[in-house]
């Protein structure tokens, strides 16, 4: 099952640039918005993923094993971890031609464990492996459905007591994640960090070639090319700040960035962006930044 395309047009056509750096970009930008499954090395189907992938995996593996162990006595109601856009928690890094495990499965790994796990994907192949991989533990749930949809937040609410820590990971294949959705769980849980794949370039270029429609339920905003008009700044910066500031109408005044690059030409993909009403999940975020993802790669070179 593929992905919609990032963008609303099939005839997007990016800033002029190398053609090297474009068709490395290009493809690293493919692997992110389709769901491509490979056999995986434990019988179960495995998502191929870019090198950059990994430093996503990384940063949000430290932030929940920081929360976990530096909230499991701190805070007094039950710790819950979920994720919007699951995947089959197993990825191939076509780069490294190696497997590695997915989040999910790094989440439920942690030294200290959440009380409660609530994965979610649309793609019924990869909910299912997901399923043989994590499901069947105390706590863990593993639900199909689209990340948009009223019955699966209503499913999700069922779930998750109101008085949890829930830390909602989303890491959308594309402009797939509507800020409605996150209006929807932040004014039932007050006490909701959200860590977020925000592709505040891939926005940035999408609006600059006129393709609103996604862009526009992402932000929140009627016609977001407005965002990158004149005086907005450099490229990206204001969609990120007016992104920040709709959060921060749901009472979100903590924020931490990760910027997530392309390995081989160090170009900005996307923002890793961390947003809470507590001063110390922003803390836990930067510890989190502090073990960067050096050492973790071995490159066949």
């Amino acid at each position: 099952m593929q992905a919609e395309p990032l963008f609303d047009n099939a005839d997007y056509r990016e800033r002029k640039r190398p053609e090297s750096s474009a068709s490395e970009l290009a493809e690293a930008l493919a692997l992110d918005r389709e769901t491509r499954l490979v056999p995986g090395d434990d019988g179960f189907l495995a998502r191929e993923v870019a090198l950059h992938s990994l430093d996503k995996a990384h940063y949000a593996h430290y932030y929940a094993d920081i929360v976990g162990s530096g909230m499991k006595t701190a805070y007094k109601g039950p710790l819950v971890w979920g994720e919007l856009f699951s995947g089959t928690g197993r990825l191939f890094v076509k780069d490294l031609a190696a497997f590695r495990p997915g989040s999910a499965v790094d989440a439920v790994g942690i030294k200290y464990p959440f009380d409660m796990y609530v994965f979610a994907d649309l793609d019924e192949r990869c909910v299912e492996c997901l399923d043989h991989r994590v499901g069947g533990r105390p706590g863990v749930h593993v639900l199909q459905g689209d990340a948009n949809s009223a019955d699966l937040h209503d499913r999700i609410v069922q779930l998750v007591p109101r008085n949890a820590l829930f830390v909602l990971y989303a890491d959308p294949a594309g402009l797939d994640l509507h800020f409605s959705t996150l209006r929807f769980f932040a004014e039932r849980y007050e006490h909701l960090d959200l860590l977020l794949n925000f592709p505040a370039p891939g926005i940035d270029r999408a609006l600059s070639a006129g393709h609103e429609g996604k862009a526009s339920l992402v932000l929140n905003h009627p016609s977001p090319v407005e965002l990158i008009g004149p005086g907005s700044g450099r490229p990206g910066t204001s969609v990120r700040q007016y992104f920040q500031r709709q959060l921060g109408a749901l009472s979100y005044n903590q924020f931490a960035v990760q910027s997530i690059k392309l390995h081989s030409k160090n170009v900005p993909l996307y923002d890793l962006m961390l947003a809470s009403r507590k001063p110390r999940a922003k803390q836990l975020f930067e510890e989190a930044q502090k073990r960067g993802p050096g050492g973790q790669y071995t490159l066949p070179f």
